[in-house]
């Protein structure tokens, strides 16, 4: 009776945080059906080639890339998603991602409530980040894989002390093995020998502690434990350092005000008023790190999950002790059963949206309009022009169009004057010339509206719905 009075007493305690946890999951459940997007069917169409065919070097995907190098940088993440469906089909790559994105979450507020980070304080800046968390982090994609090893890469190199060399060791396995699943390696990385680089520092650089030394240049050498060898040193060059990605992609492009974005403004602007009220709670190399997500969170979009972990994980303790005046008093028992109500629903619903059928589970991606295309494709001969959000979908479902697609997601393989033209066509600009002259198009009508209503004259529709439109250009 004693230890269920006090597993009440914890639940109560932490019932807020329990609750906002439980509005997450609502959100996962809703976006279960818009997990699987143009970067999950790519991690399978790629993946499927690695397991078929060996890491690939040249593209043989698509007409307008063909024979450009092509680093599979991402190779050991495709091949793990592919592996997924092999194993237990879409069903269950929605599932385990939704179970990586929502732990990646929790994990981080876990380690903010042990960092010193009150339940409630960390419950708000959890609230603050969840819709933002969600935008950025929930879609299939070899990302999806890293979200909860960085939350344990951060909390191993914020922990105070002397780094052992059995810690040392597995930090820079985790690079290594990170530098084959996802491009967030370079994050990693520079994470990695910061930590080194501020001891270093505060040690006047006196120190005899090889493992610092090794922690500072070990990690950009881990970078190159691919199969690829140098060749990733053009992959990042391609992405990261790309200026046309920011120019023209609006996942690359810095954070301006929106809706979504807002919540996230707010915390940022707390991290930023916090460190200048409670700067001394914090280590110097925890203060680099929020100063990182801080930074993370404006330069990029795509950039907001690791933004979102980072804060949550280490500003509640210092948000806490610049806004408190007053110790927090006993949480109501009352808390315990909303809590219980509110997870207990939360996974219900999560379940719910889980068990329906797979169409509804990639309902955004009817199988109709693209069977229609393909046999477009294949009676004329004519490049098919899906966009970056329907294209290695085609592929997915049609792999005999591999070389028949115009281009797919891999936007490091275009030039920036193409990347300028292409989306210049979705906004409807340039109608009359696209890239590699496709006679078939398969756009969304909402995102690409205008380039639908300028191809209209030249183009018989074969196929409609509010979720694809797919067009057949007239031969004569």
């Amino acid at each position: 009776m004693r230890s269920h009075r006090g597993a009440v007493s914890a639940l109560a305690h932490e019932s807020l945080l329990v609750v906002v946890f439980a509005g997450f999951l609502g959100v996962a459940a809703i976006l279960v059906p818009y997990q699987l997007s143009s970067d999950g069917w790519f991690a399978l169409v790629a993946g499927r080639l690695v397991a078929h065919n060996g890491l690939p070097h040249h593209d043989t995907l698509a007409a307008l890339t063909a024979g450009r190098e092509w680093v599979d940088q991402q190779w050991l993440g495709h091949l793990a998603i592919y592996g997924l469906e092999v194993a237990g089909g879409l069903r269950l790559i929605i599932g385990l991602n939704v179970l990586l994105v929502v732990g990646a979450l929790a994990a981080a507020c876990a380690y903010g409530r042990r960092r010193g980070g009150p339940p409630t304080t960390v419950a708000l800046v959890a609230l603050l980040g969840m819709l933002p968390f969600a935008a950025a982090a929930f879609g299939v994609r070899a990302q999806s894989l890293v979200y909860l090893p960085f939350v344990l890469l951060v909390a191993l190199l914020a922990r105070p002390g002397v780094v052992t060399w059995n810690r040392t060791v597995v930090l820079l396995a985790l690079v290594a093995v990170w530098a084959n699943v996802h491009g967030s390696a370079l994050l990693a990385a520079g994470l990695v020998s910061l930590r080194a680089a501020v001891a270093l520092v505060e040690t006047g650089a006196k120190t005899s502690e090889r493992k610092w030394w090794l922690l500072l240049v070990g990690p950009w050498a881990c970078l190159l434990a691919s199969p690829y060898q140098f060749h990733v040193v053009s992959y990042y060059g391609r992405t990261a350092f790309n200026p046309s990605f920011a120019a023209y992609l609006s996942q690359w492009a810095p954070t301006t005000f929106s809706p979504i974005s807002a919540s996230l403004l707010v915390l940022i602007f707390a991290t930023v008023w916090m460190l200048g009220r409670a700067a001394n709670l914090y280590s110097v190399y925890e203060r680099c790190l929020l100063v990182i997500g801080v930074l993370l969170a404006l330069l990029a979009v795509r950039q907001w999950a690791f933004a979102v972990l980072l804060v949550t994980m280490l500003a509640p303790v210092g948000i806490d002790h610049a806004i408190r005046k007053r110790p927090p008093r006993p949480a109501p028992l009352v808390g315990a059963a909303i809590a219980g109500i509110a997870g207990s629903s939360a996974l219900v619903g999560i379940a719910w949206a889980l068990s329906g059928p797979v169409a509804d589970l990639t309902r955004a991606y009817p199988n109709a309009a693209a069977d229609a295309a393909a046999n477009a494709a294949l009676r004329s001969g004519a490049p098919v022009y899906g966009g970056v959000e329907y294209t290695d979908w085609l592929l997915w479902r049609h792999p005999e169009l591999a070389g028949r697609v115009v281009f797919d997601v891999r936007y490091e393989l275009l030039r920036r004057s193409e990347v300028k033209r292409l989306v210049l066509f979705d906004a409807g600009t340039g109608i009359d010339r696209p890239l590699g002259s496709p006679g078939v198009f398969v756009l969304d009508p909402d995102v690409e509206n205008q380039a639908v209503k300028g191809l209209r004259p030249d183009v018989r529709t074969v196929y409609n719905t509010e979720h694809a439109v797919v067009a057949v250009r007239d031969e004569s």
